[in-house]
């Protein structure tokens, strides 16, 4: 079952998706989200790649925390899954809106959940990712409040989409650690990564 939700934070899966986001907001001719959307996911997905290489390369972290960088996962899918849904539903009026929002919140928090049960993240490195995706997914939603004059005019092509990538991309693994491991040996120039320590509770 873990298994199952952690594959929904999968880079594979929401890289496809947040581009597919922006092309329908483009698409749409809402530059002005598709700039936003666009800041929030470089913004998210940069801060956790940042997170991750200063451990990597030169070991750096908050002291006395288990912690090897945010987890990507969890931040990117708190991130995408309530702004997708928000997006959905952005011409329908409230209570349905925010239930929306908070199935696609629920989600997010799941794959946290699995990271913690699969034993690849620390509750440290989980919480911190679910903040950052939270804070960048309020600050993108509470923008589309304040523009709900101009709603999205085609969600089933916005919805048919992230439907089609899911069918496509779920399940598959995108080696972003490994990629990352790799850019962590260059910038330093060691010859090896720093790597979780034992950690003393």
């Amino acid at each position: 079952m873990w298994q199952a939700i952690t594959r929904f934070g999968d880079s594979a899966l929401l890289l496809p998706l947040i581009a597919w986001i922006a092309f329908v907001l483009v698409v749409e001719r809402d530059r002005r989200e598709a700039l936003r959307w666009g800041l929030a996911a470089i913004a998210c997905g940069g801060l956790v790649a940042f997170s991750k290489l200063l451990f990597m390369a030169w070991g750096i972290g908050p002291p006395g925390l288990d912690y090897t960088g945010l987890s990507g996962h969890t931040a990117l899918s708190v991130l995408t899954w309530p702004s997708l849904a928000a997006l959905l539903v952005r011409h329908i009026r409230p209570p349905i809106s925010w239930m929306a929002v908070a199935a696609g919140a629920a989600l997010g928090i799941a794959v946290g959940v699995s990271r913690l049960a699969l034993e690849v993240h620390s509750v440290s490195e989980v919480i911190m990712g679910a903040t950052l995706g939270a804070i960048i997914a309020t600050w993108f939603i509470h923008g589309l409040r304040r523009s709900a004059g101009a709603p999205a005019r085609k969600p089933w092509l916005l919805g048919g989409g992230a439907l089609l990538a899911g069918v496509i991309f779920y399940g598959q693994v995108f080696p972003s650690q490994h990629l990352l491991k790799d850019i962590a040996i260059w910038v330093s120039g060691h010859s090896h990564v720093f790597t979780r320590r034992p950690f003393v509770h």
